[in-house]
């Protein structure tokens, strides 16, 4: 196959390709909003490469193409693809190894909040995977600093009768001296476990005021410490939203501008597409567009399993890349939530008016 020859006659729409070596192993997938122009990038001399493409693309023998109708469609077929063949230079759905999580013995001795690499088979409580380590880093910097609890990062409490100097300072409990502190620690921890799972917002708050009251004293370093955790516990309860999303397999509805005044419907479970529906709204009033999205979501959700806890971690992962990508604001993409527990009660109305609004947009992004 003549690479450079076969380029030239790709087509500039959306799609994913399949880089194939010379035993014609799928060894790479990726996805396009104009296939033409990025599989040409990879064969283009004097172009920047870090080493692990340019190794790769050594091995190119050939290559395949799938054309999609949109951007979105393209980026579900790359998920679908990689979660298949599983192409030795794909990292997309092996993130996860990389991910971080905050541990919390919640049922333990005097348990403190610590970053790990992956859940261990214990009974304690964890949160994540979380994608910035810096992020995690300043959320458990927050907790430890803000919360009655002991500042030593040893996982297994070390005793000192006669305390540290965070216990002299007021800053902790002192649990090493041996008094009884149970009762007081446990309401920390517990105040810690609503915070993250989203149950308690006011720390956020605190946080935030403290940060506009030490810049407003001119405190500059307070202030950029109070911001970077700031940030840093935003990160994670966004994170942890996703990640309730996607471990209880909500239904969502993703929608897309098409050709003309249509739009392409994506009807999404878990990490799993169900169904795509081309919509052209010059066909439709707000009423009926309505009806029909009411009707197609109870065709697709309702003989789904709604069971939570059922997806794997893999699956875990798999769908926040997904809803990851939903939610970046930059791509064009309007998509809802559907409750399954409000398949046939839920107001469609404010969906529909999200969807019919493509209609004045004439292709431009959003």
């Amino acid at each position: 196959m003549d690479i450079k020859e076969a380029v030239k006659k790709l087509p500039g729409v959306p799609g994913i390709y399949l880089m194939k070596n010379s035993f014609g192993m799928v060894i790479y997938v990726g996805k396009a909003k104009n296939l033409k122009a990025r599989i040409s990038q990879y064969f283009q001399n004097g172009r920047n490469k870090s080493p692990k493409i340019s190794e790769m693309v050594q091995q190119i023998d050939t290559f395949e193409i799938i054309t999609a109708d949109t951007e979105l469609e393209a980026f579900l077929l790359e998920c679908e693809t990689i979660r298949e063949l599983r192409p030795p230079y794909n990292k997309l759905l092996k993130n996860y190894l990389n991910y971080k999580y905050i541990r919390l013995d919640a049922g333990g001795n005097y348990p403190i909040p610590e970053i790990v690499n992956r859940p261990g088979k214990d009974k304690a409580l964890y949160f994540g995977p979380f994608t910035s380590q810096s992020s995690v880093e300043h959320a458990v910097s927050f907790l430890r600093e803000n919360y009655f609890i002991r500042k030593c990062k040893n996982r297994t409490l070390k005793s000192n009768p006669s305390g540290c100097l965070n216990l002299q300072l007021g800053n902790c409990p002192g649990p090493c001296t041996g008094e009884a502190v149970t009762e007081v620690y446990g309401e920390q921890i517990g105040k810690i476990v609503r915070l993250l799972s989203g149950k308690d917002q006011n720390p956020v708050k605190e946080l935030k005021k403290k940060m506009l009251d030490a810049a407003e004293k001119l405190e500059f370093e307070k202030a950029a410490a109070c911001r970077e955790q700031l940030k840093g516990i935003r990160h994670v309860l966004h994170k942890q939203k996703i990640i309730k999303l996607s471990s209880y397999g909500r239904n969502v509805i993703a929608a897309e501008k098409y050709a003309g005044d249509a739009v392409k419907l994506f009807f999404i479970k878990g990490n799993r597409l169900l169904r795509k529906e081309v919509v052209a709204l010059s066909g439709y009033d707000m009423a009926l567009l309505e009806k029909t999205l009411k009707q197609l979501a109870a065709h697709c959700f309702k003989k789904q399993d709604n069971k939570a806890g059922t997806l794997t971690q893999e699956e875990i992962d798999q769908a926040n890349i997904i809803y990851s990508y939903l939610k970046k604001s930059n791509n064009g993409i309007r998509s809802a939530n559907i409750p399954a527990s409000r398949l046939d009660t839920l107001n469609y109305k404010r969906l529909a008016e999200m969807i019919y609004a493509f209609k004045e947009t004439k292709g431009e992004e959003l």
